[in-house]
């Protein structure tokens, strides 16, 4: 089956494709634990380019990676997943932990029937990049990590679960409304930059996204985080591959960004200065400049 004939495939579809503008085709795949809502560019200028996967982190969706998505897709078919429990692929029937969600990332290659695939990352996404690379060895041309190291101690492991055990607990106090209280989208926003954007909507967008995590499915995902299969994962691969690490970034170690390197056959680093966590947001231009020079694009 073709790429384009795997979109119209009304077996699995929940739901006709939407066309925004003629820039995206929005799918809706079934899964047994709920819907995945999958955005599809298709390449305006086509080269032959192997289609790019991009894997949101943990907090956030999809909405992150557009403009990613819409300068990736120039010559690159891109898919964008939100993944089970976030944004618009909800409501869950039941957690899904780090390993479900690879589990549906893998579903979506098939069934969009990606003979080929470079797959991009970010945060606890790349965690997934590398896991879900281990099951489709031979699907996989590229890897770039975003925003992700190992862990080195069992000490580090630990201050990392503490953390998410406070962010576990204020995530009993959410509701919608708190994207509208004034300033509040901006402090939230404070640890993922360096710089925090102007955008008042972005922020609100990626405010909204936490919002309205599955928190179960928050929780299952969390617990994950410091598998060793990840950094097993990374030992494994067998494409070539890039982190990209940015030295303000207050939500990994930068310091085990050298050791995750050494880990990870074949991996090449680049560094962004004076950018947070986010740097797709942050640091567009300089972020797309880093992907076209790795990319096959």
């Amino acid at each position: 089956m073709t790429n384009a004939q795997t979109l119209w495939d009304p077996t699995i579809l929940s739901a006709p494709l939407a066309i925004q503008r003629g820039e995206k085709e929005t799918l809706t795949l079934k899964r047994a634990a709920g819907p995945v809502v999958v955005d599809v560019w298709p390449a305006r200028a086509a080269n032959g380019a192997t289609p790019i996967l991009l894997i949101h982190g943990w907090g956030g969706s999809g909405s992150y990676w557009e403009d990613t998505a819409r300068r990736l897709s120039k010559t690159a078919q891109v898919i964008v997943p939100d993944l089970p429990g976030t944004g618009r692929s909800q409501p869950v029937k039941s957690a899904q932990n780090l390993y479900d969600q690879v589990a549906t990332l893998k579903f979506v290659v098939e069934k969009l029937g990606l003979e080929k695939v470079q797959i991009v990352g970010h945060s606890m996404g790349a965690a997934m990049t590398l896991l879900l690379a281990e099951q489709i060895q031979e699907r996989v041309e590229r890897l770039v990590l975003t925003s992700m190291c190992f862990f080195m101690t069992q000490k580090q492991a630990d201050i990392y679960n503490s953390i998410m055990k406070f962010v576990r607990l204020m995530m009993r106090v959410r509701f919608r409304q708190m994207a509208d209280i004034p300033g509040l989208s901006y402090m939230m926003a404070v640890r993922y930059f360096y710089k925090v954007p102007d955008d008042q909507e972005l922020l609100r967008q990626g405010f909204m996204d936490y919002l309205t995590l599955d928190f179960e499915t928050a929780a299952a995902c969390a617990e994950n985080a410091t598998d060793p299969g990840i950094e097993a994962a990374g030992a494994a691969v067998q494409v070539p591959t890039l982190l990209i690490a940015c030295r303000q970034d207050q939500v990994m170690p930068v310091e085990n960004v050298n050791y995750t390197v050494s880990v990870i056959p074949n991996c090449e680093l680049r560094w962004m200065e004076q950018c947070g966590h986010l740097p797709m947001v942050e640091k567009a231009d300089e972020y797309m400049g880093i992907l076209h020079s790795f990319l096959q694009v």
